[in-house]
Formats: C-alpha cells, sequence, structure tokens
C-alpha cells in the first residue's frame, strides 16, 4: 500500500482566474471557452474567492431581469483553501462534509492550483484500474 496522496499531485495547476470587477458573461464564456465549472477570482493576486458554473447560471437569471452583477458580487467570499502538502482524503472528505465541488490550493499566499470533484474522480478511476481486475464477474 502507498501512501495517501498530497494535493499537489492531483490538483490542476495554475488555474484560469478571474477579477471580482468582470462581468458574469464574461466568467460564462471563460468557462465554457476552457471547460472548467469553477473560477478562482482573484484582486491583484490575492484570492477573494470562487465563482462556479452553477452560481453564475442563478445570476444571470437575475442579471438578465436589469440587475447587472459582477464576478464580485457573486462569488463565495471564504473559499476552501488548502496548501499543496495537504493530504487528499482530508481535502476529499471535507469538501464532501461542506457539499462543494472545487478547493483552492496555495503556495503561501499564492494561488497554486485548484483541486476539482473532476480531478478527484479522475484519480478514483486510475485507482480503481490499479487495485481490480476489469473482467466483468459481477454476479447481479
Amino acid at each position: 500500500m502507498g501512501r495517501i496522496p498530497r494535493i499537489k499531485s492531483v490538483m490542476t495547476a495554475f488555474p484560469f482566474s478571474i477579477a471580482p470587477g468582470e462581468d458574469l458573461a464574461r466568467a460564462q464564456e471563460m468557462m465554457r471557452e476552457h471547460g472548467i465549472r469553477h473560477l478562482p477570482v482573484c484582486e491583484q493576486h490575492n484570492v477573494i474567492g470562487i465563482l462556479s458554473e452553477r452560481d453564475t447560471r442563478v445570476a444571470l437569471r437575475v442579471d438578465a431581469q436589469g440587475v447587472p452583477l459582477t464576478v464580485g458580487d457573486v462569488c463565495t467570499r471564504q473559499p476552501f483553501i488548502v496548501g499543496l502538502e495537504t493530504p487528499l482524503d482530508e481535502v476529499a472528505e471535507e469538501m464532501a462534509r461542506r457539499q462543494i465541488g472545487s478547493a483552492l490550493v496555495m503556495r503561501g499566499d499564492k494561488l497554486a492550483g485548484i483541486l476539482t470533484t473532476t480531478d478527484v474522480c479522475r484519480l478514483l478511476a486510475e485507482t480503481l484500474r490499479d487495485c481490480f481486475d476489469s473482467e466483468d464477474d459481477d454476479v447481479a
């Protein structure tokens, strides 16, 4: 049995980010363009929040009713933040407890990466393939 991976070995390094003053349509466009569902919100290299694709969808409905909103108006201001050396099991367990889809990974006070449920699922699939036969021997 191996050691539980540290977050740095599973995260997506150098994630795309967005400024709080950007409009929501731009955020949605970035997510679509890069195939992502979470954007760290940074102001002058400081992390101030996280914006999810779901947050953007809901807020754009309000925005369409004539209430202009920015990324900073909608983002979650206290994102789940972890360090590079945090064990993956601790992060995954806390994400499940909070029912959230991402954790921001910091190196000191700088954004180093993001861990999403997609990253965790990718690792789970690799681990299952390494640990079990792929032959279909389940009896249902």
